[in-house]
């Protein structure tokens, strides 16, 4: 969750990762796990070029399976083509912040159980998890290796499962000399 200290009352729970189709849907990263939680929203707020927040109703939503991963299919009530969703990609999505509670509780919940995980890159241990860093965007995972500490961004891009006290990373050589 982000709560920047110029705009009280409202939290990042989410962002929008691209346009989808030509219908004006886009495809929706939140930061939860448990999508019954998301299927619930009608409203979110997005920010325009000068950051005032205006809201932005849900008017269809859907959820994807796929491979053990959760793709959210969001299509607003003010996006009508792709043109429109392709200028929404990468803006954060927000909610008031007594509506984001459910998102803050679950954030809590993955912080504190990722810690103490072992991270795997393909088949090779590369180390164990000992902290998380909150960041804007998203968690970042802090593991301890053989050769000292490594920062892994919690996204689908870079962690590919979690099961058994595990974490199933992949394409970490992209992370390499930064």
């Amino acid at each position: 969750m982000n709560q920047d200290a110029n705009t009280p009352g409202f939290v990042q729970v989410g962002h929008v990762e691209r346009s989808h189709g030509l219908e004006g849907e886009v495809k929706v990263f939140f930061d939860v796990d448990d999508p019954q939680k998301v299927e619930e929203l009608k409203l979110v707020y997005l920010r325009n070029e000068r950051g005032d927040f205006y809201p932005a109703r849900i008017m269809d939503f859907r959820v994807e399976g796929k491979r053990n991963k959760i793709s959210f299919f969001v299509q607003f009530d003010h996006v009508a083509d792709r043109t429109g969703a392709e200028a929404l990609k990468s803006k954060g999505i927000f909610l008031e912040t007594e509506e984001a509670e459910p998102f803050v509780y679950a954030e809590a919940e993955t912080d504190d159980s990722l810690v103490d995980h072992e991270v795997y890159d393909g088949d090779e241990s590369i180390g164990l998890v000992v902290d998380v860093m909150n960041n804007p965007a998203h968690p970042i995972l802090v593991v301890a290796t053989t050769s000292g500490s490594r920062l892994i961004p919690y996204i689908d891009h870079f962690v590919e499962d979690r099961r058994d006290g595990n974490i199933y990373c992949q394409n970490l050589d992209e992370l390499e000399g930064i």
